[in-house]
């Protein structure tokens, strides 16, 4: 992924890639690593392909507007391509 945010082929994508990222620049990880609140390392601006916090996308998983995550470890949830393509495809419409 990247700024512009075009979905892979197939597979899944993690919720940064759904709902977009903020940039965080060398210096903001730094000033996060002295202060210990906020992302540690630096990391590229992400588009939503949804507009919604990450609070709002998991309230419409519950309500079924979303599609749920696919969970690939104890730690690590995910998303179909397929299934993410399939609710741009149903907004659009």
């Amino acid at each position: 992924m990247n700024d512009t945010n075009v979905l892979p082929g197939d597979g899944y994508v993690r919720l940064p890639q759904i709902i977009g990222q903020r940039e965080v620049t060398s210096e903001q990880a730094a000033a996060n690593r002295k202060s210990g609140r906020g992302p540690k390392t630096p990391r590229p601006a992400i588009t939503p392909l949804f507009p919604v916090s990450r609070a709002g996308w998991y309230a419409g998983i519950k309500k079924g507007i979303y599609p749920p995550p696919v969970k690939l470890s104890d730690r690590v949830s995910a998303w179909t391509v397929q299934s993410i393509r399939a609710l741009l495809e149903k907004g659009s419409s």
